[in-house]
């Protein structure tokens, strides 16, 4: 195959040639038509190379090294030299990768077959003296910085400062129409820099960041936020939302790596342009969290709910520390009962937040809240204290002092200093470790199960007593017992809800207490509600119940009166 150009079109030919190159790595383009003994030089001077093959390589490596670029202008040259016919083109271009601006001279020679023309020698080479002039002197130099400025290096696409002004600008132009945003995030993708290396990862952003690219609509945006954060603002169309989604999950699959790439996308409907677009962004991303996880569900649809729900975390995260300093919080204990005598057998430390003006905020809304920004760690740590303030008291006043549990969260779990913690408060206040119980979260268990073995094993060594709170509520129990030498059982009463008539509840109960047992595991059942309840975990065999049947978790002031 050769160039079909007549010698008065072949500058504009290799012109061409050059942009498909530079612009969209089209280098197949220019491979079609290399000599199979053509020559070429790198620009650096030092590279040399012969054969169509070892020259596709080495501009596929030039291309590689340098794109994104962006050409600002080519001015060439048609001459003959000792018999060669020759095109020399000026090639002033942005490299995003360089993160530069830079000049080439590109010489391509060329035969003369008989339908055409093909290449015969590449030459290239920077020129850097008239690089520095021409930034000093063109005005074309601004907008080649202002063309760096506004794209990301990596991929290409725009960045988050450009996409905000440019979606803006798009709205505006365009008044009768309407518009998406959709914020797409690769989910796990520290798991495929680390796995497969971050060159790997690289190509995967690149790989997403080309189809965005390649969307055909007229009114159409994409960007790279950061990290594996992309955002695309186009026109809205009845079902198109839907299916640029569903075509994106199969261009990650697609790509060529031994892991299941996973996207989830978070979509917002435009419906106040006068807002400005980085908080369209956000609101998409409100969406996009809702969707992590969630695998039968890729994406979400932006409402109102998710603003609100946004700002009541935003009001919990900013009065928690004065909350935190001025006692807010507030040791609550919830009895537990043995079965056989009825009679109280130990509680379980609970923390309610009281807000001066007397109303209270629900435990399932600060403790997710404070679990995802951390603070719970500071939260559990007051309890466990005053947990101890109160067994150490109980104990100086002569009483019948029952063990108390307190909540160990997952997050607390990450800590390396959290055994040195415990251990330190009940030395501090003189407690028996066996008084202060822990529960730990069946799920916990799932994110990290050797780490939660390693540190159950050292409480257990120093004496404490384990509870698995949530037991039979998630996915991993068999194989957490297996693992994991659990003290105690809290079996979830969601088997015995109303809404089983079968009974098969109450047998998947029965079986666990037997289970339970047979491994010298004693078990406890929260949130028992109805005396035929408390008969029928009499009838199985459970040790030890809590719940309102009983008794609501009360203030410790409260609990003292029954002790």
């Amino acid at each position: 195959m050769a160039l079909r150009v007549e010698i008065d079109n072949l500058q504009k030919a290799t012109e061409k040639l050059i942009k498909r190159l530079f612009t969209e790595g089209v280098v197949d383009a220019v491979a079609d038509v290399l000599d199979e003994n053509v020559i070429g030089f790198s620009p650096s001077g030092h590279y040399y190379s012969r054969g169509s093959w070892e020259v596709k390589r080495f501009l596929q490596g030039e291309y590689e090294r340098l794109a994104p670029c962006n050409i600002s202008k080519i001015r060439s040259r048609q001459f003959v030299r000792e018999g060669q016919l020759s095109i020399e083109s000026h090639v002033i271009m942005t490299s995003l990768q360089q993160r530069k601006l830079l000049l080439l001279n590109i010489t391509t020679m060329y035969r003369m077959v008989p339908d055409g023309f093909m290449i015969n020698g590449v030459n290239m080479a920077f020129d850097y003296d008239r690089e520095k002039t021409y930034k000093v002197l063109t005005e074309a130099a601004v907008s080649d910085l202002d063309f760096l400025a506004s794209y990301d290096g990596a991929t290409g696409l725009l960045n988050r400062e450009a996409f905000c002004s440019r979606a803006a600008d798009m709205m505006t132009d365009y008044p009768d129409k309407s518009f998406d945003i959709l914020r797409i995030n690769i989910e796990r993708f520290k798991v495929i820099n680390e796995v497969f290396g971050e060159q790997q990862g690289d190509k995967l952003l690149n790989y997403i960041a080309g189809f965005l690219k390649s969307i055909d609509l007229e009114l159409c945006l994409s960007a790279r936020l950061y990290a594996d954060n992309f955002v695309v603002c186009f026109e809205s169309a009845e079902g198109y939302a839907e299916k640029l989604i569903y075509t994106m999950q199969i261009v990650a699959n697609s790509f060529e790596i031994s892991h299941h790439t996973v996207l989830t996308f978070g979509l917002y409907h435009v419906d106040d342009k006068s807002i400005p677009v980085s908080t369209m962004i956000e609101r998409a991303n409100m969406a996009l969290n809702q969707a992590k996880g969630n695998h039968v569900t890729p994406y979400f649809v932006y409402d109102n709910k998710m603003r609100d729900q946004m700002l009541l975390e935003q009001q919990i995260v900013n009065e928690f520390d004065a909350a935190l300093e001025h006692g807010g919080f507030k040791l609550f204990l919830q009895p537990k009962y043995d079965l056989e005598t009825e009679q109280i057998m130990g509680s379980e430390a609970l923390v309610r937040w009281i807000k001066p003006d007397g109303s209270y905020v629900l435990p399932s809304l600060f403790i997710p809240v404070l679990e995802k920004n951390g603070s719970v760690y500071a939260v559990d740590r007051f309890i466990w204290e005053e947990t101890c303030k109160c067994l150490r008291r109980w104990i100086d006043a002569g009483k019948n002092v029952k063990p108390v549990s307190v909540n160990v969260s997952r997050i607390d779990l990450y800590d390396p200093e959290l055994v040195n913690v415990l251990v330190g408060l009940t030395a501090k206040y003189k407690i028996p470790k066996y008084l202060l119980e822990l529960e730990i979260t069946e799920s916990a268990y799932t994110d990290d199960p050797r780490m939660i073995m390693g540190v159950t094993e050292q409480l257990q060594s120093e004496g404490f007593l384990i509870l698995m709170d949530d037991f039979g509520s998630g996915y991993s129990s068999l194989n957490m017992l297996k693992d994991i030498h659990i003290d105690i059982l809290k079996l979830d009463m969601e088997f015995l809800r109303s809404t089983d008539q079968t009974g098969r509840g109450g047998n998947i109960l029965s079986a666990m207490v037997q289970m339970a047992r047979s491994l010298n595991i004693h078990t406890i059942a929260e949130g028992v509600e109805t005396r035929d309840q408390v008969n029928f975990l009499k009838s199985i065999g459970c040790n030890w119940v809590q719940g309102y049947f009983f008794s609501q978790p009360i203030t410790v002031e409260e609990f003292e009166k029954l002790i």
